[in-house]
């Protein structure tokens, strides 16, 4: 995509959902208040969710081998990512300044799901075992601030988690 079809991307008005809504009043959905202090959502339900977005995954696999048209789905797995963009492994044969719609989730409680516009900085082959995939450095092109700064205070929580860890 070049910068004019970004831009009529941009004016058709096409929706950019950031963070996920709060939920509903009465709409039974979880919050961070409905957790009593010091304990924590069942483990169960943890390891369904993973299963059920394991699944999603190779749902959309499938359905992105069997795509046609200029605008393939394709999935990547992240590697790094900051304010400014992420890194990510892909298979898809990617251009650097190319414009991509990207949809991303964050899985850390609460579960975050993004989806921005981000230009292709650079891409280099990676190894991976055979696989020809690329690693990815990315742009974010319209994330909004709210969503930045959840994203960097997300960067540092996992920074501290580390050094904890390192320390016992």
């Amino acid at each position: 995509m070049e910068g004019s079809e970004y831009d009529a991307l941009r004016e058709k008005g096409d929706f950019r959902p950031g963070r996920f809504a709060p939920p509903v009043a009465g709409s039974g959905a979880l919050t961070e208040e409905d957790v009593p202090a010091g304990r924590g959502v069942d483990p169960n339900l943890i390891h369904f969710l993973i299963q059920i977005e394991d699944k999603l995954d190779r749902i959309l696999g499938i359905l992105a081998q069997n795509e046609r048209g200029e605008r393939k789905l394709f999935l990547g797995r992240g590697l790094d990512i900051g304010g400014g963009g992420m890194r990510m492994l892909c298979e898809k044969a990617l251009r650097p300044g190319e414009v991509l719609d990207a949809n991303f989730r964050i899985f850390r409680y609460p579960v975050v799901s993004l989806r921005v516009f981000a230009r292709v900085v650079r891409v280099n082959p990676a190894d991976t075992g055979g696989k020809g995939c690329q690693e990815v450095a990315l742009e974010f092109l319209d994330l909004d601030e709210a969503d930045k700064e959840w994203i960097i205070s997300y960067v540092f929580q996992i920074q501290r988690e580390s050094i904890r860890n390192k320390k016992r």
